[in-house]
């Protein structure tokens, strides 16, 4: 694969946050090894804030006076052990022992995490005793009915605490008991719509979308995540929708930036087909509509990306592409007769598109049998190797094109198409397919996968 470059816009987050901090801890079983504090920023990435060596007897002690972002962090040690903590109070210590972290750990001067690890360890008890093997039915009842309560009753003493938001928010919603009736396959068809669809409404409930310190944890990213794979519609104007829906209730602003950040970077190259609609609709009213959300950069470069993507969407014209044959003369892509056009923009000199060419040669008979023509579009400019590539693998079946464009008064070379930006190839091969009006149907459809995508445009069309 060729990589001709990609399109990426930097987030600058400011911080809820705090002066001094003095976080100190003594680790049995650490002895002179580094420290790490760290935050969440979703649930794949973490921002280091400090480092630091504990002393022989596993002490160290987090210090300093810059501003530390309010949130869950890690402390990791030892390469792979680390705990969980929240960064609430900027003053606290703890102690732990690594062969039993969760029982032995403890807190000073911190409700939240005493608060957060009393949970861990009576929900760790109650678990483990569910899981017993060979516990009677009517004991395990009792142990789940006793979790559900202790859940009640902690939520219920700390709910004037962060980390009570921390451990709601991983939470699903509480689907209410179906009160219609269930006699025939119609009446559960209406169920399953019922629970799918009051889950779906209220997936975000136990999430304070007004608490940008959820920003510094895995439980938003993962929320997102979940909510538009798996109970989005992957198409455009559902995903779209479901943005707006979702960003009408996020008014903090550092949890607002984070969710349209997250949505947008999802489907502007979303693999699944015409998903990148949702990224314009995003870019436009999120990036473009507000403006004082970003710096000028960003909005910038949202701008020149829309303006690459947009005209690029399913159903629209394919644009303008200057192309001339072996022969020079001019290849006009409107007047290619066939039903549907695979147009193949590729490079000579890339190794990616000298294993995909033989791929799309052996669909050769059942493209005829379609009337399904390739455009081939050269983005070198050299006119030897682009002959030469068309010899070895016996394109002559092709409409071959490239963009060299010889001017009869100077007898130089000129070139018109501007492939990166008015096709958005920042790799190579990119494949698009086009109706018999030369409208997008298709794009980066992988070349094995082209045959079933030409069975399903007809299978459509019937």
């Amino acid at each position: 694969m060729k990589v001709l470059g990609s399109f990426l816009f930097i987030l600058v987050f400011t911080t809820f946050s705090f002066g001094q901090y003095d976080i100190q801890g003594k680790i049995k079983g650490l002895s002179k090894s580094e420290v790490y504090l760290a935050h969440y920023f979703g649930y794949n990435q973490q921002v280091i804030k400090d480092t630091v060596v504990a002393n022989e007897d596993g002490e160290f002690r987090f210090k300093g006076t810059d501003q530390l972002p309010k949130g869950l962090y890690l402390i990791s040690f030892l390469n792979s052990k680390f705990i969980d903590l929240v960064v609430e109070e900027p003053n606290f210590s703890f102690s732990l022992d690594t062969t039993n972290i969760l029982q032995s750990i403890s807190f000073q001067n911190s409700p939240e995490n005493s608060a957060f690890y009393a949970f861990q360890k009576r929900m760790n008890d109650l678990y483990t005793a569910i899981n017993q093997p060979n516990i009677a039915s009517a004991r395990k009842q009792s142990l789940i009915a006793e979790v559900q309560q202790f859940q009640k009753q902690w939520k219920s003493s700390n709910s004037r605490l962060f980390v009570s938001k921390l451990i709601e928010s991983s939470f699903d919603p509480e689907i209410p008991v179906y009160s219609g009736s269930l006699k025939n396959k119609a009446d559960t068809t209406k169920m399953q719509l019922f629970q799918y669809h009051y889950y779906k409404k209220h997936y975000f409930d136990g999430m304070d979308l007004a608490d940008e310190r959820m920003v510094r944890t895995p439980f938003l990213q993962r929320k997102l995540e979940r909510f538009f794979k798996d109970l989005v519609v992957q198409e455009s104007d559902s995903i779209a929708r479901e943005a707006d829906i979702l960003l009408a209730k996020a008014k903090d602003t550092e949890v607002r930036r984070y969710i349209i950040y997250k949505i947008a970077s999802t489907y502007e190259n979303n693999p699944i087909l015409g998903t990148d609609g949702a990224f314009v609709h995003i870019a436009e009213k999120y990036y473009i509509g507000e403006p004082a959300l970003w710096d000028t950069s960003t909005v910038r470069r949202m701008k020149e990306r829309i303006a690459i993507i947009k005209p690029l969407l399913l159903g629209k014209q394919f644009p303008a592409m200057y192309l001339t044959d072996v022969n020079a003369k001019e290849i006009k892509v409107g007047e290619l007769p066939f039903k549907y056009t695979v147009v193949f923009i590729y490079d000579p000199d890339c190794s990616h598109c000298k294993q995909e060419t033989p791929k799309l040669v052996a669909l050769q008979e059942y493209f005829k049998s379609k009337n399904v023509g390739v455009l081939a579009a050269c983005i070198g400019r050299d006119m030897g190797a682009w002959k030469k590539f068309l010899t070895e693998f016996k394109l002559s079946s092709w409409v071959n094109g490239i963009d060299i464009h010889m001017n009869p008064q100077s007898n130089k070379e000129e070139y018109y198409t501007d492939f990166r930006n008015r096709f958005d190839v920042y790799s190579t091969p990119m494949v698009y397919v086009l109706d018999a009006q030369k409208k997008i149907v298709g794009k980066r459809i992988p070349v094995e996968n082209l045959k079933d995508f030409i069975q399903y445009l007809e299978t459509r069309r019937k």
